[in-house]
C-alpha cells in the first residue's frame, strides 16, 4: 500500500524538531478548504498508512503548495520518518477538514491565543484577511518553550510594527531560565497567564470580541476559564487542542 498523493517540495527547519513543510498536493484545484482547517499526512508503512492531522498556514487552495507547521516527535510513529523524507518525496495528503475556522464577514474583534505549532490556523487566517484587504482588530498570544521555536515570528512582529494592520502579536517563553532562551528580553509565562497578566493592556474587553485557541489541551482549558472569567460568552469561543503524541488524542 502506497497511496502518495502530494510531494514534499521543501522542508525549512525552525529548530531541529519544528519545521515548516512545504507540500504540492497532485490535485490542489481539486481540493478547496479554508483558513483553519486541517489535512492528515501520512506515509505508507507496509501494508497501512500512518497519518496524523495537521493544521495548514497556507490560507487557501489557490496556492499550489500548502505549508504545515510540524514538530518532530522523537520516536513518533510518523514525524521521525517525515523528517527522513527529501525534497521530491512522496507522501499521503488527507481530504482537508475540521470546522475551526473563521467567518470572513464577522467584523468583530479577534484574539488568537496559540501555543506551538498551534499558531498555524492563525497564520493562514491571518494570511487570508492580508491577501483579501481586510483589516480587522487581532490581537495574537503564543507561547512556546524556547524562543527559537516562535514559528512566524517575524511576519507576525512586522504586522505588529505596521499599526495600520490591526495586529497586536503578545509571544511568551514558558522556560525563561533555559540557555536556549539567553538573551531573550520579552513576555515569560505560559500563555493563559501571560494572557490573564496582559488583558488590559493589550485594551481587551469582552464585548463584540471572538477568542480563538488551538494548542496544547491545558492552555485551551485554562484560557477558557479566563475568557469566561472576564464575561466572553461561551458562544464566543472556538477551540482547537494539539495532542503531542496524536494517537493518545480522541477521533477528530
Amino acid at each position: 500500500m502506497d497511496g502518495s498523493n502530494a510531494t514534499l517540495v521543501e522542508r525549512r527547519d525552525l529548530t531541529a524538531d519544528v519545521a515548516s513543510l512545504f507540500i504540492r498536493p497532485d490535485d490542489a484545484a481539486g481540493t478547496p478548504f479554508a483558513p483553519g482547517q486541517y489535512a492528515t499526512l501520512g506515509l505508507a508503512d507496509g501494508n497501512r498508512i500512518i497519518q496524523r492531522p495537521y493544521s495548514m498556514a497556507t490560507p487557501h487552495a489557490a496556492d499550489d503548495t500548502w505549508e504545515f507547521h510540524v514538530r518532530r516527535v522523537r520516536a513518533g510513529a510518523l514525524t521521525e520518518r517525515l523528517w527522513d523524507v527529501p525534497p521530491g518525496g512522496r507522501l499521503r495528503l488527507g481530504t482537508p477538514r475540521g470546522r475551526f475556522t473563521m467567518d470572513p464577514g464577522d467584523p468583530r474583534s479577534r484574539l488568537f491565543v496559540a501555543t506551538g505549532t498551534g499558531i498555524a490556523p492563525f497564520v493562514a487566517m491571518i494570511r487570508d484577511d492580508l491577501a483579501a484587504g481586510r483589516r480587522r482588530t487581532t490581537v495574537v498570544v503564543h507561547g512556546v518553550a524556547h524562543a527559537d521555536e516562535l514559528g512566524f515570528g517575524d511576519l507576525l512582529a512586522s504586522l505588529d510594527a505596521d499599526r495600520r494592520s490591526g495586529i497586536r502579536y503578545l509571544p511568551t517563553i514558558s522556560r525563561p531560565g533555559d540557555a536556549r532562551n539567553r538573551g531573550w528580553a520579552g513576555a515569560t509565562g505560559r500563555a493563559e497567564a501571560v494572557l490573564a497578566d496582559s488583558w488590559d493592556a493589550l485594551g481587551l474587553h469582552h464585548g463584540g470580541m471572538v477568542a480563538y485557541l488551538c494548542g496544547n489541551p491545558g492552555m485551551v482549558l485554562a484560557a477558557q476559564a479566563t475568557l469566561a472569567a472576564r464575561g466572553v460568552a461561551p458562544g464566543d469561543i472556538r477551540t482547537e487542542s494539539y495532542w503531542l503524541d496524536r494517537a493518545a488524542a480522541p477521533a477528530a
